[in-house]
């Protein structure tokens, strides 16, 4: 069979409206309301390609969002429900550390094996034991 070549189709290719960001736009660090537009769930920066800002607005915009993590006007990353305020630590610490027993099996421990009372008893048969010699 002869090798028939067939009349190429001209793709047409979409042309997309590209996004612009108001050039009137204040960004600044004080205004982190504006900043959180710009910030995705997780805290990242977003990109110029997504957020339609010129080169020159992006590197206010990092600038910007780095000092309001610094001045703790924005987060650094996620935050938790359950985290939020210091009852709520309070609150997560209570609730990671009860069930937990900690008799005698932490790092720090002096004595010896089993339980405190199992140990306070062993000392007092010691000392009976050193008085009597």
């Amino acid at each position: 069979m002869e090798n028939v070549e067939r009349p190429r189709r001209k793709r047409r290719f979409a042309s997309r409206k590209k996004r612009t960001l108001d050039p009137n736009l204040v960004i600044d660090y004080k205004y982190p309301d504006v900043l959180k537009r710009f910030v995705t769930e997780r805290g990242k920066i977003i990109p110029r390609r997504i957020s339609g800002a010129t080169a020159k607005q992006q590197r206010q915009i990092a600038l910007a969002v780095k000092q309001a993590r610094f001045l703790g006007l924005l987060h650094y990353s996620v935050s938790h429900p359950h985290e939020k305020g210091f009852t709520g630590e309070m609150a997560a610490a209570t609730v990671m550390l009860a069930g937990r027993d900690f008799g005698g099996r932490g790092r720090f421990d002096r004595g010896g094996e089993g339980r405190p009372s199992e140990r306070s008893e062993a000392r007092a048969e010691s000392k009976g034991a050193s008085e009597e010699e």
